[in-house]
Order: structure tokens, then sequence, then C-alpha cells
């Protein structure tokens, strides 16, 4: 089977994706001229729940982002190899 490529994000493009629990997330660069995020940083946003809880928010390093990313396929991995809850043994 061949992977397909896929050109790099461009700055401005962001994942956006919601959890089971109704939080948005979302993954980007900022574009240019914009704020929120300082250049070179990956923005990540945990959105408000459906509760009104308050969200989360982070400027990233490319660095830090590399580090988070392999600790949640990491922690993907372990998950998908640990038992349901509530399973027999």
């Amino acid at each position: 089977m061949r992977s397909q490529l896929r050109e790099p994000p461009q700055a401005g493009e962001q994942l956006i994706f919601r959890t089971t629990d109704g939080r948005d997330v979302r993954v980007g660069r900022p574009a240019p001229g914009a704020t929120e995020v300082p250049g070179g940083r990956v923005g990540l946003h945990i959105g408000h729940p459906a509760d009104g809880e308050e969200g989360a928010s982070e400027a990233l390093t490319s660095a830090e982002a590399r580090k988070l990313a392999a600790a949640l396929l990491q922690q993907a991995a372990a998950a998908e190899d640990a038992p349901a809850e509530g399973a027999a043994s």
C-alpha cells in the first residue's frame, strides 16, 4: 500500500477535531500578521466543552510540539494494548 504524500500545512491552517466529551481541539501555526501565537510556534487550543468549563491554550516551540506528539503516540499505543476497563481477566 502506498502512503499519500501531503504538502506541509500552511501558516494559518489548523487541524480541528472534537473529542468524545465535546471539547474542540485546534492545532496550527499563526497566519502571517496574526498575534495570537508567537512566530515559530505551534498553537494548541483545547476548547470549551458544553458544560462551560474553561478551555486551555498553549504556544509550543517546534521541539515541544514534537515531544508532545511523541508522548501522545506512545500513550495511544499503550492504551490500545491495555485490556478494556471492566473486562474479565
